[in-house]
């Protein structure tokens, strides 16, 4: 009875040293996940980071496209290299003086109807988005671990980190250093497409219109269709 006794009161002492891991239920991790990232995740994040800096950004990504020789963009395209050899250096901006005086700010308004879109878009979503990074971060950190971290985000220099958490990305400078690596990009795409073509040349072309039977066409118009 006295090595029962004493097991049972070792048990009871170690539950009451270890608060936090008895606590460590999915609920109690949810509701700790919750506060963390009502911090990390405020109503709104999406506005603020969409507003002006993603626009800004997109902004200067078309100045930097605008100013690139156009035998760079078309090289994209699968052009043979003889033949993007023959263009001149042109750039698109050159070219688009002539064919569309009004392109950039065409591009421009276009950008800006398009991103307010998006913001109601992606507004509407914050709630589904919120409720998944709610989860992921209860599956990543313990209760406790979320506690930690929530009375690190209620300090002065936890907030102003929770709050540009997200936003710190779309931080000019790191757009600037975005930006600079778009040339990189730019160059690489032929030869990532080569790569592309070689991984794919084993497969036979895709199917034309006229190389369907009736049955499928009708099959397509069907699912075209289907309410």
């Amino acid at each position: 009875m006295k090595n029962v006794f004493g097991a049972v009161s070792a048990l009871a002492l170690t539950a009451i040293a270890q608060p936090a891991a008895a606590q460590d239920v999915p609920a109690a991790r949810e509701e700790a996940a919750q506060a963390t990232v009502d911090y990390l995740f405020p109503e709104g994040i999406y506005e603020r980071m969409m507003r002006g800096t993603m626009e800004q950004m997109t902004g200067q990504m078309m100045e930097s496209m605008m100013d690139m020789p156009m035998r760079n963009l078309i090289a994209q395209m699968g052009l043979p290299e003889d033949k993007v050899a023959e263009l001149g250096e042109a750039s698109m901006r050159e070219m688009m003086e002539v064919l569309d005086p009004h392109f950039l700010e065409r591009m421009q308004l276009t950008n800006s109807v398009m991103m307010d879109g998006m913001i109601d878009v992606m507004a509407s979503m914050e709630p589904a988005m919120r409720e998944g990074l709610t989860e992921a971060y209860a599956d990543k950190f313990t209760a406790a671990e979320l506690n930690e971290l929530t009375a690190f985000f209620a300090t002065p220099t936890g907030t102003k980190y929770a709050e540009n958490a997200m936003l710190i990305f779309m931080d000019p400078k790191m757009m600037a250093k975005m930006q600079e690596a778009m040339p990189k990009i730019m160059e690489a795409m032929p030869g990532l497409i080569g790569k592309v073509k070689e991984a794919t040349a084993h497969l036979p072309p895709p199917r034309k219109p006229e190389d369907l039977t009736e049955e499928e066409r009708e099959r397509i118009i069907n699912l075209a269709t289907e309410d």
